[in-house]
């Protein structure tokens, strides 16, 4: 990985969320799973604030990167550290839209079930 994804994951696997939510436009969508889409800086502050709350760390390891245009795919082996110290591994697909240099779409989809087993 290099180039902005590596700054913007670098945010993410430090769980910065001021920097992390600076990295989008201001009617930036998030798509988190099944929930409905955090829209605006506002909501995605909450939605994943709220979740990275539940959580002590994470560390992506990217397997597969796809460039298509403005679009980024990466399939990831996210290592996600449980408020019980115990480090789950989960595969994890995400697709983020750039709108200039800010994203202005990001959806994430994997099974988060073994984070709360």
């Amino acid at each position: 990985m290099s180039d902005w994804i590596e700054e913007y994951f670098a945010d993410v696997d430090a769980m910065r969320l001021d920097e992390f939510v600076a990295r989008h436009t201001d009617d930036a969508v998030v798509i988190v799973n099944n929930n409905p889409p955090a829209e605006g800086k506002d909501q995605i502050r909450e939605s994943i604030g709220g979740f990275w709350s539940m959580i002590d760390g994470m560390r992506h390891d990217v397997q597969d990167r796809y460039d298509v245009d403005d679009t980024v795919i990466l399939v990831s082996d996210v290592y996600y550290t449980r408020k019980d110290g115990q480090v789950v591994p989960i595969r994890t697909t995400s697709v983020l839209h750039r709108d200039g240099d800010k994203v202005d779409r990001l959806a994430f989809y994997n099974d988060p079930t073994p984070i709360f087993a």
